[in-house]
């Protein structure tokens, strides 16, 4: 895994009032394309924030004309998030990069404290699937078979039960492997089309030497990208985690309902 380290604080502003304050959380989760970072606004400067994000170079000093983030919600109140979490993607193998979160309102933008940090070599070893190694804890009985998770075809898709039989969040995708297997993560796609609100946001990990026992290894941060639909989305572990029984939980979706749905689901091991 990649590291990250603390260096200093810099800030740019106009003459439209003070600037907001924000400091960087540490990068964590340093893999070869990918981290996650964020911030804290510990003062808005008295204006609205107008956005939040962190941004990132291969150079010291990033600033929002580099590579950045967009994070939070825009209302007519502003960005109303002061603790935020970002993932940092697109990223190359065996580079150094510079990152720090950044805020801004109608003062300009404020800069937090600079981490650097550097990626991993690439390389992720996917571990196929059947249909014989998947269960899924409910299933919708007229439409979105499990047998979709792993067909390779975006135009289909799995569904939870939602007409009958229905059980609340959170709901879980297991793959049995025939032996012990290691994990550092997963790739999915969403329902296309499909509305927003059934769209996972929040996953963790659970593992099993037997399929009964189960302890939770790992989760995501909330609130995780649930857009643009067609686009593949990889959550990285920051490690491979060894076992035989796997189960992906869906903790949360964008609407926080009942039942939910995925296109396709591909498990890795992350190249050491």
């Amino acid at each position: 895994m990649g590291f990250a380290a603390f260096i200093f604080i810099s800030c740019s502003k106009d003459d439209s009032g003070n600037l907001p304050s924000v400091t960087t959380k540490d990068v964590t989760d340093v893999t070869h394309n990918a981290a996650w970072s964020g911030g804290v606004i510990s003062d808005d400067g008295g204006t609205k924030i107008t956005a939040i994000g962190v941004c990132w170079s291969k150079s010291e000093n990033p600033t929002v004309s580099d590579f950045y983030t967009s994070d939070g919600t825009y209302t007519i109140d502003g960005v109303e998030a002061r603790d935020f979490v970002s993932h940092v993607r697109d990223l190359e193998p065996l580079s150094r990069y510079y990152l720090r979160a950044y805020a801004a309102n109608e003062a300009g933008v404020a800069y937090g404290e600079q981490f650097t940090f550097e990626t991993d070599e690439a390389g992720q070893i996917i571990h196929p699937l059947t249909v014989d190694m998947i269960d899924a804890w409910t299933q919708e009985t007229s439409e979105g078979p499990k047998e979709s998770l792993v067909d390779g075809n975006t135009g289909t898709y799995w569904h939870s039960a939602w007409s009958a039989g229905v059980e609340p969040l959170p709901h879980w995708i297991q793959v049995n492997f025939p032996e012990e297997t290691k994990i550092g993560g997963f790739n999915y796609t969403f329902r296309q089309p499909s509305g927003i609100t059934d769209r996972p946001n929040h996953w963790d990990l659970q593992v099993s030497t037997d399929g009964e026992t189960w302890e939770t290894v790992w989760t995501s941060p909330a609130d995780l990208p649930v857009e643009p639909v067609d686009e593949m989305q990889t959550l990285e572990m920051g490690q491979n985690y060894s076992s035989r029984y796997f189960r992906f939980r869906i903790l949360d979706t964008y609407g926080s309902r009942d039942w939910t749905h995925l296109s396709t689901i591909e498990v890795f091991e992350n190249r050491n």
